[in-house]
């Protein structure tokens, strides 16, 4: 009989059992293929040795953690833009960690709370929201630019925009104005506590100024294109809310609106919301502040392709993360957002801006928007 193979002394190794009688019999009495088979499995130790790795034991806490403060740290250097500069001061009464719900719900009320998302330079118009149109963002782009500008002077006729727990829906309803529509039923896993948070109307201003926004970009060591003289001395007025939120889960907020979990539900009313300008046209805002330097071309062009930008809010959506689409609800045009674990549908009707948006999904968020009476 011929010497073993080398693929039959490396079987014997790895299945013993498989190897037939009579080269198991050859192998016994063959001294050759014995050191052939010594050789063999040497080499099989060797490459096993280099192949091992250490058992690798993940803690995403600390990976979580990092990207957080990577986050705050990139919303904290963010430049603040004029709609943002209208919106500073907003608190929306959930820790930070929790805020990506809460932005997506309050989005309608006040324009620049979107300006949270790095899109406040789309948001300054002249316009009064009636439609809204999602927008693509590579989350890359969030962050383009790391210095704080300085657009002009900042006014608050009554203070900036504050929510503030109450005790009922008749004493949110009261204290608004609103009606304060309540879902016919909700899915299961949506707890049937409710909270009930609500802002005033508010109203403030901003002076735009060619020579502070020099200043502050000289000052940061950065170019910008110079005010246009149309744009100079402009004054752009915001005229919000009132506003009710209401928040399923989470447990009942503290005096401070502060929720100690994370909400499964929150609804949303406000009166529309309005900007108007003393001279610079919604257009001549438009243009310049999407040829600033760090706004993103695609997202330029997603901007100005609107048709009717006077009356329909940009919605930023973050590409890869979540889809949206128009839907009907209320008998009125509405975008719906799909964020994989969580939805939101939000539309306007009869000079009111709603939004629905929870850990639920599409279709339920629209189920739950249809049933509110």
């Amino acid at each position: 009989m011929p010497h073993l193979s080398d693929g039959v002394l490396r079987r014997m190794l790895d299945e013993p059992l498989a190897v037939e009688a009579r080269q198991k019999q050859h192998y016994d009495d063959c001294q050759g293929c014995q050191a052939r088979s010594h050789a063999i499995a040497d080499e099989a130790s060797a490459v096993a040795q280099l192949m091992a790795v250490p058992e690798l034991n993940l803690s995403p806490e600390p990976a979580l953690s990092k990207i957080r403060r990577g986050i705050e740290a990139g919303e904290a250097a963010r430049p603040v833009t004029p709609v943002e500069r209208l919106t500073t001061g907003v608190r929306l009464g959930w820790p930070r960690a929790y805020r990506p719900v809460a932005l997506i719900a309050f989005a309608a009320l006040l324009l620049g709370v979107l300006g949270a998302s790095g899109l406040a330079q789309s948001l300054v118009k002249i316009f009064e929201p009636q439609r809204f149109q999602a927008v693509q963002v590579q989350p890359t782009d969030l962050n383009r630019l790391g210095v704080v500008l300085d657009y002009g002077k900042l006014h608050w006729t009554s203070g900036p925009p504050d929510l503030k727990p109450v005790t009922s829906r008749s004493q949110a309803a009261q204290q608004s104005g609103l009606a304060v529509l309540a879902p016919g039923a909700l899915p299961s896993g949506i707890p049937s506590s409710v909270s009930y948070l609500v802002a005033p109307r508010t109203t403030g201003s901003l002076t735009l100024s060619a020579a502070t926004l020099a200043s502050s970009a000289k000052k940061a060591g950065v170019t910008v294109s110079p005010m246009p003289a149309s744009i100079d001395g402009s004054t752009l007025y915001l005229d919000a809310g009132p506003a009710v939120m209401e928040v399923y889960g989470g447990g009942a907020p503290n005096a401070a609106g502060i929720f100690e979990g994370f909400p499964a539900l929150v609804i949303l009313e406000t009166r529309t919301p309005t900007v108007s300008s003393t001279g610079a046209t919604q257009q001549q805002l438009e243009d310049y502040l999407l040829s600033q330097p760090g706004v993103p071309p695609e997202v330029a062009a997603q901007i100005r392709a609107i048709k009717n930008p006077n009356t329909t809010l940009p919605v930023p959506i973050p590409s890869g993360l979540a889809s949206s689409r128009q839907v009907q609800v209320q008998g009125a045009q509405g975008l719906l957002v799909d964020a994989g674990i969580a939805s939101g549908v939000v539309w306007q009707k009869d000079g009111v801006i709603y939004a629905v948006v929870g850990q639920v999904t599409p279709d339920q968020v629209v189920a739950i928007a249809d049933s509110l009476h």
